[in-house]
């Protein structure tokens, strides 16, 4: 098949538009990533290969890779092969992206990807008021506000953390493409980015989970401050602090408006954190602290204590779970082994299942984000690593379909950009 390469690039960069924006729904994401692999065997004489982009492509597929070296180390190896099967997408992705012989547009990428998925999500917003008026309406007059973003998030078949992950990223994505806007752009495009902006913000409060909503806070001060040779001078401050104006004023009408997420900030995270390891000792832990920070705490204790003694090789990718709930009943943790609670935290999860290599590889493969958005001077890049390195913090984005393609994308992404843009400087 012969397509020009102008046309080629822009096809290219309209395939990665498109799967970024689809990886908000699975199944129609899954179908096109196969496409998309297709669409790259077919037109495999675009490929160039290097010792550096092999590199960048193992580096990323890392966690695959864990996957195959333990695939042993699973009471069924069967079992362990889905596990890896989950993750393969982390060495496809950048195979097929980073070794492109051409480059990618990764600034329209973002914006483009900014915009389709704060007006589907927007959309979303508006069908589930539709659909579910009683919720809306209940949640209107405050009542369990606990669970308003979960039921939304489930509305469109996600779960309100990972739909979080994609939201506070988009509302970054959307403040950076205003800022940089700012005496380029007409008036009434301004205008339009900021109405984006703005209404991303308030899909993120909807669905309220408190570390997106944090994380948002920073990327827009970070991308508020940062200038690619230095701080922005005291003159230019006015301008840019739209963000944080519009941020903080939003912020105070939700709060008024569902008094409900001040108190989840507060005293339902913090509540009974003495209770740390002796949940059993309050007298309804589901309803006081199922959401609460010493839950969490609780099982990371023996997250660790579990690890530890399994530090070499670790329990298995298939098994970390099974064997997780199995010490929770060996150390009479009734509530957490009648819920069989995940270990929520990523590097916990791979120290759990893979010992210390699995740890570092958790480190390894979140800490690339930082290293190619600081060398390359991408700041949405070192903005995805503060996300996606305090999100696996408090949840395992790596066993999900949500975290390992959504990061696997925009890692190749960056890196790509990255590579590119060495090889113009080198010219």
């Amino acid at each position: 098949m012969i397509v020009s390469e102008r046309a080629y690039r822009y096809n290219y960069n309209l395939w990665l538009i498109v799967i970024a924006v689809a990886l908000l729904f699975r199944v129609p994401a899954t179908y096109l990533l196969i496409l998309f692999t297709a669409y790259n065997l077919i037109f495999y004489k675009q490929f160039f290969f290097t010792n550096k982009h092999l590199l960048f492509s193992g580096l990323i597929a890392s966690p695959f890779l864990l996957d195959l070296l333990f695939i042993g180390n699973n009471d069924s190896i069967l079992e362990g092969f889905k596990h890896a099967e989950k993750r393969i997408s982390l060495l496809v992705l950048p195979l097929l992206i980073l070794n492109q012989n051409h480059r990618i547009n990764a600034p329209l990428i973002l914006r483009v990807y900014g915009v389709i998925t704060t007006l589907i999500l927007g959309f979303c917003l508006v069908r589930f008021a539709f659909v579910s008026p009683e919720l809306f309406v209940k949640y209107l007059h405050g009542k369990d506000l606990w669970e308003m973003g979960y039921k939304f998030a489930n509305s469109i078949g996600k779960h309100a953390p990972a739909l979080n992950l994609h939201v506070a990223f988009v509302v970054v994505i959307n403040y950076y493409f205003i800022k940089e806007g700012i005496g380029k752009l007409k008036r009434n495009l301004l205008f339009w980015r900021i109405a984006i902006f703005i209404l991303s913000i308030l899909i993120l409060f909807y669905i309220n989970t408190r570390l997106a909503i944090t994380n948002a806070f920073i990327g827009i001060l970070l991308i508020t401050f940062y200038k690619e040779n230095g701080f922005l001078k005291f003159r230019n401050y006015r301008k840019t602090f739209l963000g944080i104006g519009v941020f903080l004023i939003l912020a105070v009408a939700f709060i008024a408006v569902f008094p409900y997420s001040l108190q989840k900030f507060t005293t339902v995270t913090f509540g009974h954190l003495d209770k740390v390891g002796k949940l059993d000792e309050l007298e309804n832990p589901e309803k006081t602290v199922f959401n609460g920070l010493v839950t969490r705490l609780s099982i990371w204790k023996s997250g660790i204590e579990l690890a530890s003694k399994n530090s070499i090789i670790g329990v298995g990718a298939a098994d970390g779970k099974k064997e997780l709930t199995r010490y929770f009943k060996e150390t009479n943790q009734n509530f957490l082994h009648k819920y069989e609670f995940p270990v929520h935290n990523q590097y916990l999860d791979f120290f759990i299942k893979f010992g210390l290599l699995g740890l570092i590889v958790s480190l390894l493969y979140v800490s690339l984000f930082a290293y190619i958005g600081i060398t390359s001077k991408q700041i949405l890049c070192i903005y995805f690593f503060i996300l996606f390195a305090t999100s696996n913090f408090v949840d395992d984005f790596l066993i999900r379909f949500d975290g390992i393609v959504f990061s696997a994308l925009w890692l190749s992404i960056f890196t790509k950009n990255a590579i590119d843009n060495q090889k113009n400087k080198l010219r």
